[in-house]
């Protein structure tokens, strides 16, 4: 009778085994979605790097031809170049001043405008309620 009470049992997977793995794969899951994500930023960055790498050499190159003609001009040349530019300078610093002036006049004559207007209302409601008392 004792032999016929064993009865065999194979592996028993509880839940909390179960449960057990279903965190450890959902771990390894945000592992890999945090992986991909770090590696997509850096290789972001590292295009960016490289952008900004070849707008630098194409800037010296620019700067570099830029300051090639000016050494084929002589004293007398680049001595009239700069005083054209002198005297841009001065004209523009001339309008600017006179901008300024015209802009600063216009404010204030439309300042008293607005106050001459406003006087003028005062002036009516004054006289409205003379008339009303």
């Amino acid at each position: 009778m004792a032999a016929e009470a064993i009865v065999a049992q194979g592996a028993v997977i509880t839940d909390t085994v179960l449960m057990g793995i279903l965190v450890v794969l959902a771990m390894v899951i945000v592992y890999f979605i945090i992986r991909e994500i770090r590696i997509m930023k850096t290789a972001n960055r590292t295009i960016e790097l490289e952008l900004e790498k070849d707008k630098l050499k194409l800037l010296q190159q620019h700067e570099a031809s830029k300051a090639f003609p000016f050494t084929r001009f002589s004293q007398e040349q680049t001595g009239e170049i700069r005083q054209v530019e002198d005297e841009n300078m001065i004209l523009e610093t001339n309008i600017f001043a006179k901008e300024r002036l015209i802009e600063t006049r216009l404010t204030r004559l439309e300042n008293l405008v607005k106050t001459r207007k406003l006087d003028d209302l005062l002036g009516n409601i004054q006289e409205q309620e003379k008339t009303v008392k």
